[in-house]
């Protein structure tokens, strides 16, 4: 199999995952969920198999919602899916009531979803559809929102705090109203942590709500050591390219890249490019410090600009810079004392309490591991590949 690194893959180019696709299901049998990756961890992939595969009784409904800019973007992409549901479904005529509330909305059969009347009935029609997912099969279905968060960063850039919050508020009211009857869950999913942009609603905005306090939450790291078993397989023996020191190499490739899906691909596809026939745990290392120079990588680069963007936002930006210079320059666990220390040494700092959120932000957007076994709150990079990155390229 040729590794294709940040390409689209589907189907069975979809390599491992079992255990945590099986976790998201056992989930959703629950409540919903919200899936939370850092960008290129293969979150995308993930959901792409759910649906490729879905568990027994299940019908998902995938949307790429990164664009969207305004709620009725959402009931747009909701909608043209649920239409393939309907087409799919052997219950007669279905979604006739998102039908007649357009219809009387735009005086129109569905055709086009920015007329402005239909945009100030946005929560309406989204209701109406809910209403006819719930009726459309007997199956349960889940609605998976990729890139959400993205999407309600656009609709506040947009339109304001208050179209955001109402449209937050409007999918817990619908959660809140379907869940209990088992046919509809959501499974929100983001590379920018939703946290970000509740925290950004809370502090310019006063928002109130918890809109996410009734949903599971699962956090999607690096693969199991059996997947990067499996990828090595695959992108190595299957291209009759042998391993030397079989375990040994999968430890070195487990251990180099942080277990993290993509960047096992690119070090596979040098092997591949470069023809060669055998490879040793040492060509690992030494692929990745070629590869740590690459500017044909996009690495982190996605990672740092959100500190200079969302965090700016908060006023948190240039604390959250310099904990991460700080950090990566550290391989193990550092006090939070110290990082306090460190902080005020480089800029004015009122309370401490500053900089202990900006280190609970980092650890809720995956930049971050904390420990508190010593007692102590300490904290380093989630994956070292990043530090190693951050180091060169921030620190």
């Amino acid at each position: 199999m040729k590794a294709n690194p940040g390409g689209a893959v589907t189907g069975d180019a979809i390599l491992g995952r079992e255990d945590e696709i099986s976790e998201m299901w056992a989930k959703l049998e629950k409540r919903s969920v919200i899936l939370s990756a850092e960008r290129r961890v293969g979150k995308t992939s993930v959901l792409r198999k759910m649906c490729d595969h879905p568990a027994k009784g299940w019908i998902p409904l995938f949307c790429f919602v990164e664009a969207a800019r305004h709620p009725i973007d959402c009931v747009e992409k909701i909608f043209a899916e649920a239409n393939q549901l309907e087409a799919r479904s052997g219950k007669g005529v279905l979604l006739g009531r998102i039908r007649s509330a357009y219809q009387k909305v735009a005086g129109t059969e569905i055709s086009g979803w920015k007329l402005p009347p239909l945009q100030s009935d946005w929560k309406r029609l989204l209701n109406e559809l809910m209403a006819d997912i719930s009726e459309c099969t007997d199956n349960k279905v889940v609605i998976i929102l990729d890139e959400f968060p993205h999407m309600i960063s656009n609709i506040i850039d947009d339109h304001g705090g208050a179209a955001g919050m109402e449209f937050l508020d409007t999918l817990r009211e619908i959660r809140q109203k379907f869940e209990p009857t088992n046919q509809i869950r959501f499974l929100l999913s983001g590379s920018i942590g939703l946290h970000l942009i509740l925290q950004q609603l809370k502090s310019e905005y006063g928002y109130k709500g918890n809109p996410t306090n009734n949903m599971a939450w699962k956090i999607l790291a690096g693969m199991t050591d059996k997947d990067v078993r499996l990828m090595c397989r695959k992108y190595l023996d299957e291209e009759n390219i042998s391993r030397n020191e079989t375990d040994d190499f999968d430890k070195r490739m487990a251990k180099c890249t942080d277990v993290l899906p993509i960047y096992i691909q690119h070090i596979c596809e040098r092997f591949q490019d470069s023809n060669r026939q055998g490879v040793t745990p040492e060509d690992i290392d030494l692929e990745l410090r070629e590869l740590m120079d690459s500017r044909e990588i996009e690495w982190f680069r996605n990672t740092a600009e959100r500190i200079e963007t969302y965090y700016k936002k908060l006023n948190a930006d240039q604390r959250a810079s310099d904990i991460l210079k700080m950090l990566s320059h550290k391989e193990s666990f550092v006090q939070e004392k110290a990082i306090i220390d460190y902080i005020r040494s480089q800029m004015t700092v009122e309370h401490d309490s500053e900089v202990v959120s900006t280190l609970e932000l980092l650890l809720d957007d995956n930049y971050l591991d904390r420990d508190t076994s010593t007692g102590e709150r300490r904290y380093r990079f989630k994956y070292d590949i990043m530090r190693r990155w951050w180091k060169i390229n921030r620190g």
